[in-house]
Formats: structure tokens, sequence, C-alpha cells
């Protein structure tokens, strides 16, 4: 089965391992999102631009789950994809 095009352009999203416990990538707005590991498919995410913004980001291995911390109003949900996270940060 090929490729859709679609899958292609979408954006990587840099997860941490273990040897590599915190990672950081270039979001679309320009802000710098760092991913550091929590646990298996479990990372805390911080925004340079946004010192308030704390969240939890699960990966299924398919899809993206984005948990802000209590009180933080901003980009959350279930079902992302890193095109989501991408444009979202």
């Amino acid at each position: 089965m090929p490729d859709s095009p679609a899958a292609d352009d979408q954006p990587v999203i840099p997860l941490p391992t273990a040897h590599e416990k915190e990672v950081s990538f270039l979001a679309r707005s320009g802000a710098v999102v760092t991913l550091r590991l929590i646990d298996t498919g479990r990372y805390e995410v911080k925004l340079d631009t946004r010192g308030d913004y704390t969240a939890v980001l699960l990966f299924d291995g398919e899809t993206f789950e984005l948990h802000p911390a209590p009180g933080v109003h901003a980009l959350g949900g279930t079902g992302l994809s890193a095109t989501e996270i991408y444009e979202g940060f």
C-alpha cells in the first residue's frame, strides 16, 4: 500500500527517549516547544513563549493527547496529529 502524500507532509514531532530525556522543536509560530520524558509514551510540555503553559503529552504510536495543567487555558485535546501539535503551538 503506497504512502499517502499527506502523510509525507506531516511534521515530525521529536520525542525524547530514555537516552535523551529532553528535546525541543520549533513550532509553526516560532515558539520553542520542549518535551521532557516522564514515562513511556508520556511527556511534559513547556513553551518558551508562555511560562505558564505546562501540559502532559501522551503518544500511543499513532495519535497524540495533550492535557494542559489545571488552570492553563490553551491547546489541548485527544486524537491530535503531529500537524495539529506543530500548528497549534
